[in-house]
This record gives structure tokens, sequence and C-alpha cells, in this order.
């Protein structure tokens, strides 16, 4: 997406901005009303390199980039992204320190007021690095395209968590009524990819915090995935993240776990509802696959399946822990 040229004259319709409240912003130049970080951001991490940041998104420009008073830009709500990095916004902060906003944020002007449409870690740095006034391109979009241009400005990002991209595909399916196949070709996906993200949507919720905490990954999150039930997910995904476990040992254990294993006999069969309830529950306490058999005179087994020495230690102590 091609960035604004910063020489474009201002369209003779807009009201003509003071010079207090705008300027023209020039790129090669530092923004001259920034305040020092102070020693305090400066010593918590060395100086480092200025971050890339992508240009913004096309779209009807009223005017070319001008300086604005950062404290009358608005965050955008239909923003994907919910996780900042402190790190990374104090080394973004030290770079712009530095070296300036080299690429203009761009907003939409709301009465008095701007709304961010691309930008927000630049703004957030820049309130780090204590600027007054920052560069910003400012365009006219309807709400849809707004909603839209926002999603995908920030699908195309690789800093966001897998369930952020999940929540954004799901907005734009949703708000805009659009198919998994027209999701993949306005972001530059395939319909699989589209499809495989959402079904993120419907793990746990505390497995949806461990992936977007980059505790799992999406590899680990598609074998989680052919659990059938919540509370064996939850369990997996938990032993997954405390045990740094591979995805390859994550889809083993899956595989185990919902191997379906033909019944020797009519007994090991039972339709009673407190039978089931109990092999649930075992499940969920013990994190792995269990059968209880029934016979004939109200006696029967439990098996417990493991499915390496580690998983027989966890499963011996647990057991013996508990009682």
């Amino acid at each position: 997406m091609g960035s604004q040229s910063c020489c474009m004259t201002c369209d003779p319709r807009e009201p003509k901005a003071t010079s207090s409240s705008r300027r023209r912003f020039s790129p090669m130049s530092k923004t001259p009303d920034r305040k020092a970080l102070g020693k305090g951001l400066s010593a918590l991490l060395p100086q480092r390199s200025a971050t890339p940041v992508a240009a913004p998104p096309p779209g009807p420009s009223r005017t070319g980039a001008i300086m604005v008073p950062i404290d009358s830009i608005d965050p955008n709500p239909l923003q994907p992204r919910t996780v900042f990095q402190p790190e990374r916004l104090i080394e973004l902060a030290q770079s712009i320190e530095a070296n300036g906003i080299i690429q203009p944020l761009v907003v939409v002007q709301k009465g008095s007021r701007y709304q961010l449409v691309a930008g927000e870690r630049r703004w957030r740095a820049a309130k780090l690095a204590r600027l007054t006034e920052v560069p910003v391109v400012v365009q006219d979009f309807a709400d849809n395209q707004l909603l839209e241009i926002t999603l995908i400005e920030n699908i195309q990002r690789e800093d966001l968590n897998p369930i952020e991209v999940a929540q954004a595909f799901e907005r734009l399916g949703r708000e805009l009524k659009l198919s998994h196949e027209e999701i993949g070709r306005r972001t530059g996906k395939d319909r699989t990819t589209i499809t495989n993200m959402l079904r993120l949507l419907k793990l746990p919720a505390d497995v949806q915090r461990l992936l977007a905490e980059h505790r799992l990954s999406m590899g680990h999150a598609r074998a989680i995935l052919g659990l059938p039930q919540a509370d064996l997910q939850l369990e997996v995904a938990e032993r997954a993240a405390a045990q740094g476990m591979s995805v390859r040992q994550v889809e083993r254990l899956v595989q185990r776990m919902t191997t379906t294993r033909e019944p020797k006999s009519p007994e090991e069969v039972s339709q009673d509802p407190n039978i089931k309830a109990a092999v649930r529950e075992l499940e969920r306490v013990l994190g792995t696959r269990v059968r209880i058999v029934e016979k004939t005179d109200q006696r029967g087994r439990i098996e417990i399946e493991y499915y390496s020495m580690e998983d027989l230690h966890r499963l011996y102590t647990q057991i013996v822990r508990e009682n």
C-alpha cells in the first residue's frame, strides 16, 4: 500500500487550521515540540534502531501529512489488537525519540478530534516519548470502510496473536456479511486458513488465553481441537504449556486419547448416564482417557490410560497425593 505524499496541498473546502493546531509535516526532520524521554526510560534499554512501520492504507485523503496535537487523537474502538507489549513500545519510543515519527499516522476526523485508523503503536509510543504533536494523514472513510480497513490493516501485521487474528476474521464475517472465501480474498489468505483460524474461537477461554500469550502455537491448537470435550482440551493445553511440549508431542497425546478401541465384550459398553458422568469427571481430573467397565453383578473395573513412563509417574503422583 503506497504512502501518501507529504507535499500535497490542502483541499480548499477544508477549514483552515490554525498554526497552533496544525502544521505541515517534514519527514526529514524530527518533531520539534518533542520533550526528551529522560534518563529513566533511556536507562531501561539500550538504544536500538528504528522499527519499520507499514505505509498507511490507500483512501481518499483530504490533506497531505500535517502535525496535530497528540491529545486530539483518540484510539480506534474497532482496533483488533488487545495486547501491546510494553517492552516493544519502549523500544519504539526510544526510536521515536532519536528519529522522530517517520511514517505518519492515518486518522479520520470526528468533529474537532481525530480517530486513529492505522498507527496505534506509534501513537502510544509517541505518548511515552512525550511528544506534544504527531504527523497524521487525514482520510475520509464511510463507517463500513473504516471497519474493513482497520481490521485488514491489523490482520496483515505479523505481531498480532492468533486469537486477535481469529476475532478480526470473525468480525469481518459477522459485520460485513462475508463468507470465509470472501474474507480470504480481501485479506490475501486462502479459505482454509480463515476456517482454521475461526475454529480457535471454539476453544475454551483459558486455552484461548494461552494462545494469546504465545504459550501455545497454532500447531498446538490444531491438535487440541481434535479432542471432543472442552475439559480435556483445557487439560492438554495446560499440560503442554507447563511442560513445554512440542506440537508433535501434543499430536501424539491427542491421537492416543482419541483412538477408538473396539470393545472386547458387551459388558464394556455402558449407557448409564451416571457412569458416563463419572468417566467425564475422571478424565477431567486426571487429564487422560478413562474407561469404566461394568459387569452384571454390580462389579467392574476402571481403566486409566497413560502414554509414557513420565505420564504414568504424573498419574501415580496425582492419585497418591489425593489420597
